[in-house]
């Protein structure tokens, strides 16, 4: 199953915790054992799993990258190289196998944008 998952971001750059979103496409494709794959299609977005903050604006991966500078004059680099457009998980019992303290998160660099994550569930 395929599932669009639209994201309206608010701030230039933002965290999203879209871990929620995942598990219900999960369990809407009914796949009890297999494999979701979670991709984002923009040059200046990724997705990432870390270790659930209170405030994820303040995850230590986006304070680095908040000090990262662009390239040379012309060439602009994103920050979304850094953080991978990818994510693969396992689907056990019909939800993503997380440790006890992780949460799938959303990148925006380039906002505010309306932005699509899709999410493949697959046995």
């Amino acid at each position: 199953m395929l599932k669009e998952i639209v994201i309206n971001t608010q701030r230039r750059e933002q965290v999203v915790d879209i871990t929620g979103e995942i598990q219900k496409a999960i369990e809407e494709s009914g796949v009890r054992e297999g494999f979701v794959f979670i991709y984002v299609p923009h040059a200046t977005a990724a997705v990432s799993i870390h270790r659930h903050a209170e405030n994820p604006e303040t995850i230590l991966l986006e304070e680095t990258l908040k000090s990262l500078r662009p390239g040379k004059e012309g060439e602009p680099l994103s920050k979304a190289a850094f953080v991978a457009p990818t994510e693969v998980g396992i689907v056990k019992d019909g939800r993503m196998i997380l440790g006890d303290d992780q949460r799938i998160y959303f990148y925006e660099f380039e906002g505010p944008r309306k932005r699509v994550v899709y999410v493949y569930v697959g046995s």
